[in-house]
């Protein structure tokens, strides 16, 4: 079975969750942004700060592409704390993300409260929206690819058309690659899947008005046995191909950190999961060269630090080495990023990823983000 053990661990991970083109031999102008090194890293408690032995990196070179990527957050569905986070950074978003309740086809095909609260605000709106519904256990792959659920979703490309949203973009089976909501895929699903996602794109974009529906094919980022792209449904069904991304890893010398782990044996750690999460065999580096022969941009649509007890310390906590490289990736136009979004919600009862809770990193988000 193609799904191991560690993407089922990996569902922890997912839905809690234009670039300018470079050719040529030419590089891109270069101009400085902040130092990876804290100014004052001593303020943020012990543990933090690199240690007497770390050498000060020097200034980054970055290109002024992440300057033309399309911005978002995710907040809930709360335009207000959209908001709130654009006059903290100085900026405001074109996009916003967010997730409807899916427990039953009601709540996939008509999210009046969540489409309500989004329209007219003037952003284009990000969803994730489920293949099958969670509790319905009725509801099979099969039947989808067979067509018995194309009312579903003409429904929705109605409801989004009526309240204003005919352009959003629509993470269709968010993360798919990893265990959760409806699904663990096997190869034995390629077939239906690729079938089904091509009637939904379909029926959805014959809606009047809804000509302007994007639809991003979206992964989570990571891994080494699961291969995703075997559930390509084909270029002219896709608009961009998404990855999320977390500071998490399961990787030998990452995380958790080493008890009494400071200074420069934290940054070797967060050296190491950056690594990781960069160069794995389904890493964020692969998924560039592969939106780039598919001639698809790539998009970010969830991202962020993460904090929480219930994956055993797997996670960086406060990181600022992880949004500096997370701003590379996005400044850099050979990825060719077309909007990123950060992930600025807390699970309940579960721990952080929120920045407002990890000082260091709310700075260097700030200073690289914000204007």
């Amino acid at each position: 079975m193609v799904v191991v053990a560690l993407i089922a661990v990996l569902t922890l991970v997912g839905g809690l969750t234009y670039a300018v083109g470079f050719r040529g031999d030419d590089p891109p102008s270069v101009t400085t942004s902040p130092s990876l090194v804290d100014e004052n890293p001593a303020e943020d408690g012990p543990g933090l700060a690199p240690g007497p032995d770390e050498k000060k990196p020097q200034p980054v070179p970055t290109s002024g592409a992440a300057e033309k990527v399309k911005i978002g957050v995710f907040r809930g569905t709360h335009p207000d704390q959209v908001g709130e986070f654009e006059d903290w950074l100085g900026r405001d978003f074109p996009y916003a993300v967010d997730y409807s309740n899916r427990d039953y086809w009601d709540d996939v095909a008509d999210p009046g409260y969540m489409l309500r609260a989004w329209q007219d605000t003037g952003y284009r709106m990000v969803y994730g929206v489920v293949m099958l519904p969670a509790r319905d256990r009725t509801v099979t792959l099969a039947a989808g690819a067979a067509g018995d659920y194309d009312h579903h979703f003409r429904r929705l490309a109605r409801n989004l058309v009526a309240h204003g949203q005919g352009d959003a973009i629509i993470r269709l089976a968010w993360e798919f690659n990893v265990s959760k909501m409806r699904w663990e895929l096997t190869p034995e699903d390629q077939t239906d899947f690729v079938t089904y996602w091509r009637r939904i794109v379909t029926t959805m974009r014959s809606v009047p008005g809804a000509e302007k529906l994007r639809f991003d094919w979206n992964v989570n980022n990571g891994g080494e046995t699961y291969d995703s792209t075997i559930f390509w449904p084909g270029d002219k069904y896709v608009d961009y191909v998404g990855v999320d991304v977390y500071d998490i890893s399961w990787a030998e010398d990452t995380y958790p950190y080493p008890a009494d782990c400071t200074g420069s044996c934290r940054r070797d750690h967060q050296v190491a999961a950056w690594a990781n999460i960069e160069n794995a065999t389904y890493g964020l580096n692969f998924w560039s060269s592969f939106a780039r022969e598919r001639g698809k941009p790539l998009s970010m649509p969830e991202w962020g630090l993460w904090d929480r007890s219930d994956v055993d310390g797997r996670g960086g906590a406060d990181n600022p080495y992880f949004v500096q490289r997370m701003y590379e990736f996005i400044d850099d136009p050979r990825n060719n990023v077309a909007y990123q979004a950060y992930f600025d919600v807390n699970p309940e009862d579960r721990g952080r990823h929120q920045l407002s809770g990890m000082p260091r990193s709310e700075s260097r988000f700030r200073e690289l983000f914000g204007r």
